[in-house]
């Protein structure tokens, strides 16, 4: 496939960073905490039948502008501001993490801004008896084995790398630092900002997925997401953890081109 494209465009107030690739229906992928750097693989195989756009999350890498989001109502907006500036009207939206909670507040506050939804470990709500593992507090050289049910694997490696000098280190550290301090202002120390009392204004069609080894996003979650969107599909990947988009890439590819041709 052809490199993505890289383009830089205005929403809003802010300048957005997005990857685009592919052609067809426009979809728009919204990553999460983990593993966002790169063009993933699952967004390749989807690229042939889709005009997939991936922005970088403001607060993330070199973008900008996470100093003018204040909460999640700037936050949501701040995506319709993209779509807008990308010249897209409810364009399929995939998020993982926090990506899917951005994704299921956009369509709870905007039901008909969204196309079919898929929101993949979705954060956004707080379950008392199962509420996941703090990763804030994880040590860095916990975190693969936190993020991947193999973290010996080569994807496992190449996404969570082991530095090779203190500099890597200190820069490893210092993204860490930035991405963590992104999400954190939306998801510490409870992730539940009131998405809980709004998922059913979502009208999109809704597959929620999860894992059932993900110690970050447990699979309980899915169920409280899928009860509270209705009409919605839940689907568990088994074996599998929080980085299963990126560990099963081909499974998790399938089973979104299945749920958005269907």
């Amino acid at each position: 496939m052809t490199p993505p494209e890289e383009l830089s465009v205005q929403a809003g107030a802010i300048t957005a960073h997005v990857a685009r690739a592919g052609q067809g229906e426009p979809l728009v992928y919204l990553h999460g905490a983990f593993g966002y750097s790169g063009w993933p693989a699952f967004l390749t195989q989807l690229a042939q039948s889709y005009t997939v756009y991936a922005p970088v999350h403001p607060g993330f890498v070199e973008s900008d502008g996470f100093d003018q989001i204040e909460d999640i109502l700037d936050l949501t907006l701040y995506h319709f501001d993209l779509l807008d500036a990308l010249g897209l009207q409810a364009p399929h939206v995939v998020g993982h993490f926090f990506g899917a909670m951005i994704g299921a507040e956009m369509a709870s506050i905007r039901p008909d801004g969204v196309g079919k939804l898929v929101l993949a470990s979705p954060a956004g709500l707080w379950v008392d008896h199962d509420p996941g593992v703090d990763y804030f507090a994880t040590p860095a050289d916990e975190l693969r084995a936190l993020m991947f049910h193999n973290p010996g694997s080569v994807i496992a490696q190449q996404t969570m790398l082991h530095p090779k000098s203190d500099e890597e280190r200190g820069l490893q550290g210092i993204e860490r630092a930035r991405s963590l301090s992104a999400v954190a202002k939306f998801l510490w120390p409870i992730p539940d900002k009131g998405l809980r009392k709004r998922l059913h204004r979502v009208k999109s069609k809704t597959v929620i997925v999860v894992a059932d080894h993900d110690r970050i996003v447990p699979a309980s979650h899915g169920t409280e997401f899928s009860d509270l969107i209705a009409g919605s599909r839940l689907h568990t990947v088994e074996g599998a953890s929080h980085l299963f988009i990126l560990e099963r890439a081909d499974e998790f590819a399938g089973l979104v081109a299945e749920f958005l041709s269907g």
